[in-house]
């Protein structure tokens, strides 16, 4: 049986081939890719308050199984948790805490972000879709993630992904049947779709709004991602955002493919 290569190795060889690269060349290149691939872990930084899906987001987007986020209140202790994949690519996860409007933990955590995040290839805040905090999560990031971005220039590092657009339908009206995900397609039906467009304008103003999307000091569009990780919905739109993430975000698609989003739940680790 053939053994599986990572993309990237894949489309190296199509260019070898078609350019005649020398062996040594060839050499060359596979043990630089060797080396930013198998002996640099990919890591990537989770920041959430309880409850927006930090672990079904690190299940389907980032193809663990069975990961549960396990934080304490209050914690200022955070472990890295490495995961061997294949062929040597080891995924990093550092599952931060989430701030909430405390001014004592901000600082603690504040902190902790700037040990920890520029260090990180990704970093994903996730908020809930339909989060009475939103105001909240849109502060931490103004005044506390982004400053540590930029100071650390990292700023193309980070994703803004707005998780569980699948039940915006719920909270507007849960008897209303147009309004319910449609789990045999897996896909909304237009009432929700023409919902779920209208809240996610909203959010997108509110970012706007607050500075950090669309200014010289905000993010850029595709840094913003609206999905659901339960169903596996809009994950390739997160997956082509890592891959624009800060410097090394390409190596995640380039090991797995962009195709295999919503998959990845399933492997084995």
């Amino acid at each position: 049986m053939k053994k599986e290569k990572f993309l990237i190795y894949d489309i190296f060889d199509k260019i070898f081939e078609k350019a005649k690269i020398s062996k040594e060349e060839q050499d060359a290149v596979n043990a630089a890719l060797n080396q930013e691939l198998i002996e640099k872990p990919f890591r990537v930084a989770v920041i959430g308050q309880s409850g927006v899906g930090k672990s079904t987001t690190l299940n389907s987007v980032f193809g663990l199984k069975n990961y549960t986020s396990n934080i304490a209140e209050g914690t200022t202790d955070i472990k890295e948790d490495v995961f061997p994949l294949r062929d040597g690519f080891k995924l990093s996860i550092y599952d931060m805490p989430g701030l909430n409007n405390d001014e004592e933990k901000d600082i603690k955590y504040a902190k902790l972000y700037q040990q920890i995040l520029p260090n990180c290839d990704v970093i994903v805040y996730i908020i809930n879709a339909h989060s009475r905090d939103f105001g909240e999560d849109c502060r931490i990031l103004k005044e506390i993630v982004l400053p540590i971005c930029s100071e650390n220039h990292i700023k193309d590092n980070l994703i803004i992904a707005v998780n569980k657009i699948d039940t915006i339908g719920e909270n507007i009206d849960p008897n209303d049947p147009e309004l319910q995900w449609d789990i045999f397609n897996n896909m909304p039906p237009e009432k929700l779709k023409a919902a779920i467009k209208t809240k996610l304008g909203d959010i997108t103003d509110k970012l706007i709004d607050e500075g950090l999307l669309g200014t010289s000091n905000g993010l850029k569009p595709h840094q913003v991602v609206f999905y659901s990780a339960v169903k596996n919905y809009n994950l390739q739109e997160f997956i082509r955002a890592i891959s624009k993430a800060g410097n090394r975000g390409w190596i995640w698609p380039a090991t797995v493919g962009f195709d295999q989003a919503g998959k990845w739940s399933d492997c084995k680790i």
